[in-house]
């Protein structure tokens, strides 16, 4: 029907409209804003780099190799004139998922064709691909921008199938058909590493669909045969076999041939040394995505941690899930052997199980443990054979009654579960709208995740929500005592409420853990500064700079500690480190200034402007540090030029220091009442202004002497 695409199109699309003007969230923030190959002039350093930034052959990179990926992330920064847009980045994930829907449906109708089946009472190509549309699972990969990978990972995947099928009808253009086949395979490798298990599932398809019964011989056992006889078949097997081992040697020298390393937090039954409890969490896994799939009430950004706990012992209940799971295998099984023979429907059955189970490989920890526990767009894929089933299980159920009145009420609520489904990705898509909206969703469905509480921790402070924030990091480190991050980040605060001996408690218990904790190491010097023990600050510095030597912030604090002591040549020398570092640390250029125009070193501040000028223009601590400089030089028009500036920088809300300053070069270039203006506003602004009165009282008395 010339109706069904454009419904497919808003099934897809319209869940996500109303939340695409949300911000880069959660893992974003590493994959893209602080991933140089998205921003960077260069288009062939992420060809050696992973996911996130990293070199592919470091030990500690997660060896995500997605180049593809991120040349999306960077068309799109380019033709959004080089300025990294949130909604923009979700808008192109919007598309390309209702693209992939349409594609889906187009896979759905070929294997249908294939097995020469009939849509009895349904479409089932169309409602699947509905199903698929709506699906609550895939918002993760949609409204997160990074789920990307898997979306375009799924269009290649489907492709390449497509291309497959062709190769199947064994003509001339067989050769071509397969070729392109292998093609997108690889393309969907270089967008997320399961992309290529569409070979797999290629194999299985042909088998499936050219497998026979042998006719019966009277007996309960049965022989399948296989019409794979031609040159056809054996030139694509061996083909796809040879090309699959090719993919993952490459992939493998790409890796630096070497595995990921990962945290036992990232994955614990990984890490767990019992057999039992590794196989049994590992299934109750499998469980919890097949249930994510059937009724998507509880979805999470993060499952790692303690979101799932390990199972220890036989008598956990959550065993019985495990049973029931196997049960379901064991019945599929025994149909499929009790059967006597393979029909068109039971084809089915089995190529919706396989594009089921064949994607989701890479993430069962079966092959190599994984760095998550379990994670929603990964199911992008797999979903499509769960969609698939549940649609011709449906279409069983209806060839089985009678009655049209009941056939009408299960498709009705078929239909109304599409809604449901729409309705709950509409409202999940809301909640990746902003961090503080995931975060704080995630306490709903993972309370036992550290991480989760933890992340909520950050979003509270953010909003200025300081008890709400400490209670959160308090509640993680509780978690998990070991969350070394968590530690250094409540010391922030207990040291921003002067909490100082609690925050180098809590500092050394954090570097304990890690001793290359470099950001711990810093923060602890700020603490000991603060508490004026400044041998032990400058030791922490410096151990700070041992384990990050290219960190501007820790350069910068060393730089105030020196002026604490009085070493203003150490302290300038740490803060032109600093800059040299990150031009635009403006606290590094403010305090640089201010110290050269307290020491009158006036030559080296002159030239010290303009390149402070050409890195932070509009920055008001920088332009009235240059303010004060020119007035000391009498060079009073350049100075009001500054110090007028740097009020209108402040939105015309300057601070008391910034008018009687003001009113300090007024005073001496002997403009009087703009003198007189300027101290009364300082005042206003600050009644205990102890200076600018002073300075008030001594101009009113000099006017006086004139008159």
């Amino acid at each position: 029907m010339w109706y069904q695409p454009i419904i497919v199109l808003l099934v897809a699309g319209v869940p996500y409209f109303f939340s695409l003007d949300g911000d880069f969230v959660f893992d974003d923030t590493e994959a893209i804003l602080k991933n140089d190959d998205v921003t960077s002039n260069s288009w062939t350093d992420l060809f050696h780099h992973d996911f996130w930034g990293s070199r592919i052959d470091n030990a500690f990179s997660h060896k995500s190799y997605r180049p593809l990926t991120i040349i999306s992330f960077k068309l799109n920064y380019l033709f959004n004139s080089e300025r990294l847009s949130a909604p923009q980045f979700k808008i192109t994930n919007c598309l390309l998922h209702i693209t992939c829907c349409l594609l889906l449906w187009t896979v759905y109708k070929t294997l249908l064709l294939r097995l020469k089946l009939n849509n009895n009472y349904l479409n089932v190509e169309f409602l699947a691909a509905l199903l698929f549309s709506s699906h609550p699972v895939h918002v993760e990969a949609v409204s997160g921008i990074v789920g990307r990978a898997d979306i375009l990972a799924a269009i290649a995947f489907f492709i390449s199938f497509l291309m497959y099928d062709r190769a199947m009808n064994d003509c001339w253009m067989s050769i071509y058909y397969l070729s392109s086949s292998f093609l997108f395979a690889g393309i969907a490798m270089l967008f997320k590493e399961n992309g290529v298990t569409v070979l797999g599932f290629c194999v299985i398809y042909e088998l499936v669909v050219k497998i026979k019964t042998a006719k019966s011989t009277g007996k309960t056992a049965f022989i399948y045969t296989l019409d794979l006889l031609n040159r056809y078949t054996i030139i694509r097997w061996i083909s796809t076999t040879i090309t699959v081992f090719c993919f993952l040697y490459l992939r493998w020298i790409i890796m630096g041939r070497a595995k990921p390393e990962f945290k036992a937090t990232d994955n614990p039954a990984a890490f767990s040394s019992d057999l039992f409890t590794n196989l049994a969490t590992y299934n109750y896994i499998y469980f919890i995505n097949i249930l994510l799939l059937m009724w998507p009430k509880w979805l999470c950004y993060d499952w790692s941690m303690g979101c799932i706990p390990l199972i220890e012992d036989y008598s956990d209940y959550r065993i019985f899930f495990v049973v029931t799971l196997y049960v379901y295998a064991f019945l599929i099984i025994w149909y499929l052997l009790k059967s006597g023979r393979i029909s068109n429907f039971l084809r089915l059955v089995i190529l919706s199980q396989s594009l089921f189970v064949i994607p989701f490989l890479p993430a069962s920890n079966l092959f190599y443990a994984v760095g998550f526990v379990i994670a929603e767009r990964i199911l992008y894929i797999p979903s499509a054979g769960y969609c698939l089933l549940v649609v011709i299980g449906l279409q069983k159920i209806l060839l089985r009654l009678k009655s049209k009145n009941l056939r009408r009420i299960m498709i009705s609520i078929f239909h109304f579960v599409i809604l449901m489904y729409a309705l709950r990705s509409m409202q999940r898509a809301s909640e990746w709208q902003t961090e503080y909206k995931l975060f704080t969703s995630g306490l709903l469905v993972c309370p036992l995740n550290a991480k989760v509480h933890y992340n909520v921790a950050k979003v509270a402070d953010a909003k200025n929500n300081v008890s709400w924030a400490m209670a959160e990091y308090q509640e993680a480190i509780r978690l998990y005592p070991d969350y070394y991050q968590a530690m250094n980040n409540y010391a922030i605060l207990l040291k921003n409420h002067k909490q100082f001996s609690e925050a180098e408690f809590y500092l050394r218990k954090a570097i304990s853990l890690k001793n290359d904790f470099p950001a711990a190491w810093m923060n602890l010097g700020i603490v000991l500064a603060s508490m004026k023990n400044y041998a032990e600050a400058e030791t922490a510095y410096n151990n700070s700079l041992k384990y990050r030597k290219q960190c501007p912030d820790c350069h910068y604090n060393l730089g105030n500690l020196y002026l604490e002591l009085n070493k203003t040549e150490s302290a300038t020398a740490s803060w032109f480190q600093a800059i040299q570092l990150n031009p635009k640390h403006k606290s590094a250029w403010t305090n640089l200034l201010a110290v050269l125009d307290n020491i009158g070193d006036m030559e080296t501040a002159l030239q010290t402007i303009p390149k402070a000028l050409k890195e932070l223009p509009d920055t008001p601590s920088v332009i009235f540090a240059i303010a004060n400089i020119y007035g000391k030089l009498d060079q009073y028009e350049k100075a009001e030029e500054y110090f007028l500036k740097a009020i209108d920088l402040f939105k015309n809300k300057g601070k008391p220091i910034h008018y009687a300053n003001l009113g300090v070069l007024y005073h001496r270039w002997r403009k009087y009442d703009l003198a007189e203006e300027m101290y009364e506003k300082a005042l206003e602004l600050q009644p205990s202004f102890k200076s600018a009165r002073t300075n008030l009282n001594s101009l009113r008395k000099l006017k006086m002497k004139i008159k």
